[in-house]
């Protein structure tokens, strides 16, 4: 096929956008279902964390509020508690999430961005690896897309109907992740830009802000009632207590931005942002960029004074999509769009089929070239936990790390679902220790699982105290989760209680 011809093929494609979008979204998620079910990964620890949110629905947890677990509950109560029905909500989420892309970028243009919009995002890096998984950034995409939308429909139309659907989607985001908030910062950074200073002494959009409140008021009533363990968290985990300037994490998380964007398409992104000149010729350049940059900006900045994962800042690439999708349609660029296209379905390839493609070339794979690696050896260990409760039925499952109490609770079920959190101190390290507490009685029987067995202050409320088994899973040569079992017998009940 020749160059010319390829150079066709995408305006080709753009007379039936709808259809060509339908097929891709069909092809792309049959391929990752099938990935997902070809190669079952253990659940990560967040992972099963969550389906044990899940077990108990709440307003709020340790570390996230609530969707995220109520997802996972509709999921495996459809299909059941396996993997992949643990992360069946990946793979309904972006495809409804890229047909909200489309019918914004129609809504803001035409056909022809709304297509190489929502084709750009469905294959952004970050979306093929996160479709295998589940995790809070799943709905948080959605959400983000759909309140855009939503906004921008008010924009054009101020109706009431969109504006209290924005207030309703701008309520479930920050029943998602507390990051759904900055989309309050990129709309006055709108209105300011735009000097659309009318919009602040709008009754409806104000109306929509109290919604949203309304919505995520229970979520704040749990946390007001628990301590706010969700607030802690979410600023430990920023790390901003560190002091000085962390340019190696600003440098990590920039540099991170190549494989949730793309390898071509994030710096042609930068690139644009930075040549002002050429964002001004482009339609909706302001709307664009003032939900593109605030969120780059913030995280940051957030990873300059403290740390920040390369996925925190991932609802930025909707607007950012679009953006560049209309620079690239402007100018007829096809040949970047489908250099970037082809560069992120291979970083998806090698992702997805990296384990044969390494057997296949006899390279043995280890620690430091599995990508899974910290997935692995979870489902072992709880068959084999399993084992040693069968011969202790009446024992209850301790631990401390949130690392083994979550992926004991989901591999080691139903006796999992009983774990408790060893915590004499009543500390609040994880959502364990939230939500589990040691018998109030003593006499119970304990199986602890820890790294190097029993603690500081065990052989005091205990009787007796004995070794019963090992969890050892190698998961290469160079890479062994190990764990001691002990039998606690005879609990005297904490003194400080």
């Amino acid at each position: 096929m020749s160059v010319a011809v390829l150079m066709q093929t995408p305006e080709r494609l753009l007379r039936h956008p709808w259809w060509v979008l339908l097929g891709l979204i069909a092809l792309l998620s049959g391929w990752r279902t099938g990935v997902l079910l070809w190669q079952p990964l253990p659940l990560y620890v967040d992972e099963a964390q969550y389906w044990y949110w899940a077990q108990q629905l709440d307003w709020g947890y340790y570390s996230k509020p609530p969707v995220i677990a109520a997802v996972i509950a509709l999921s495996t109560s459809l299909c059941g508690d396996g993997e992949s029905c643990v992360r069946a909500g990946s793979l309904v989420f972006y495809p409804l999430t890229t047909l909200v892309l489309f019918l914004l970028g129609r809504q803001l243009v035409d056909k022809r961005l709304a297509l190489t919009a929502a084709v750009l995002f469905l294959t952004l890096p970050a979306v093929s690896l996160s479709s295998l998984l589940i995790s809070t950034d799943v709905v948080l995409f959605f959400c983000w897309t759909l309140a855009l939308l939503l906004f921008v429909r008010a924009l054009q139309q101020d109706r009431w109907p969109d504006w209290l659907g924005l207030g309703v989607v701008l309520g479930l985001g920050l029943l998602t992740k507390y990051t759904m908030g900055i989309f309050f910062v990129s709309a006055l950074a709108y209105v300011i830009v735009s000097a659309r200073w009318q919009l602040l002494w709008n009754r409806r959009a104000w109306s929509a802000v109290l919604l949203a409140a309304m919505l995520f008021a229970p979520n704040l009533w749990w946390n007001w009632q628990n301590g706010f363990p969700t607030f802690q968290h979410t600023a430990e985990i920023s790390s901003l207590e560190q002091a000085g300037w962390h340019w190696n994490e600003l440098g990590e998380f920039v540099a991170g931005q190549l494989l949730v964007f793309g390898l071509v398409f994030f710096p042609l992104l930068v690139w644009l942002v930075l040549r002002p000149p050429l964002t001004r010729k482009l339609p909706h350049a302001r709307l664009l960029l003032c939900f593109t940059l605030p969120f780059l900006l913030i995280i940051c900045a957030q990873a300059l004074f403290g740390r920040a994962n390369a996925n925190w800042a991932a609802p930025a690439y909707v607007a950012g999509s679009l953006l560049l999708a209309l620079w690239l349609i402007q100018g007829q660029r096809w040949r970047w769009l489908l250099i970037g296209l082809v560069l992120n379905l291979g970083l998806a390839f090698g992702l997805y089929y990296y384990q044969p493609v390494l057997q296949w070339a006899g390279v043995p794979l280890s620690a430091r070239l599995d990508v899974y690696k910290r997935l692995k050896g979870w489902d072992e260990l709880g068959r084999q936990y399993l084992v040693l409760q069968q011969q202790y039925p009446q024992a209850v499952p301790l631990a401390s790390e949130r690392a083994i109490l979550s992926e004991l609770a989901y591999y080691a079920r139903p006796a999992g679902l009983g774990i408790v959190s060893w915590n004499p101190d009543g500390l609040l390290r994880h959502h364990y220790d939230l939500v589990t507490r040691l018998p109030q009685q003593p006499g119970a029987d304990f199986l602890f699982v820890n790294r190097d067995g029993p603690v500081a202050g065990m052989q005091a409320v205990f009787r007796h105290m004995q070794p019963v088994g090992e969890l050892r899973a190698e998961v290469h040569p160079d890479f062994v989760r190990s764990y001691q079992v002990w039998l606690l017998q005879d609990f005297q009940g904490m003194q400080h209680e």
